[in-house]
């Protein structure tokens, strides 16, 4: 899959799609010495990270304006979201080398967001208006691991594979929260898993 279909896809400017390109630059190079993302995603990164990643923002609910990112590796979904603009980003990621790769993204793109390093279950609530993973853990113990930053109108976006049901059959202990899938645009096997505290 092409930048520019990416782009089209995902609504965005040459402007925006440029920064992409500058960001899977950093990816490459870091990659050679710490393991970021597999290998064998680098060659379809525009559509196994960037697509994957971007999509998240057809699901904000309005006016939001805070993203915290869990478990945020290698920027996939936050720095991609920073780069899509119109929001702040709180990435946490305990790796410290993950950390300093994402903070050179971050100074490099002049992206408005900052690193957490340190684990998610041990900071204050940050107030997000969205708090998204991907690839972290099963969504009970996710959800385990986000409870003091979860709020009545936060409203979670989990990119998930073809397992996703299985893990929602454990949800009963969050029965305040729905959930409700979309099919991934970059994959068949993927999902958009939506969470929102039942109105």
């Amino acid at each position: 899959m092409t930048p520019d279909h990416v782009g089209e896809l995902l609504n965005v400017s040459r402007e925006t799609i440029d920064k992409f390109q500058a960001y899977l630059t950093l990816l490459e190079k870091w990659q050679r010495r710490i393991n970021l993302v597999a290998n064998s995603t680098l060659a379809d990164a525009w559509q196994r990270h960037i697509l994957d990643s971007g999509q998240l923002v057809a699901y904000y609910p309005p006016q939001t304006r805070h993203i915290l990112d869990v478990g945020s590796g290698a920027g996939f979904p936050g720095l991609v979201l920073a780069i899509m603009g119109g929001v702040t980003v709180d990435l946490v990621e305990s790796d410290q080398r993950k950390a300093v790769f994402l903070s050179t993204v971050i100074r490099e793109l002049g992206l408005p967001a900052k690193v957490h390093n340190q684990r998610i279950e041990n900071m204050p609530n940050l107030h997000p208006d969205v708090i998204t993973a991907r690839a972290l853990a099963p969504v009970p113990k996710l959800l385990n691991l986000i409870e003091t930053q979860l709020s009545f109108s936060c409203v979670c976006l989990f990119l998930k594979g073809a397992s996703v049901e299985d893990e929602l059959t454990n949800l009963q202990s969050y029965s305040t929260m729905i959930p409700t899938t979309h099919p991934s645009l970059s994959g068949p096997t993927g999902v958009v898993l939506e969470l929102k505290n039942s109105r």
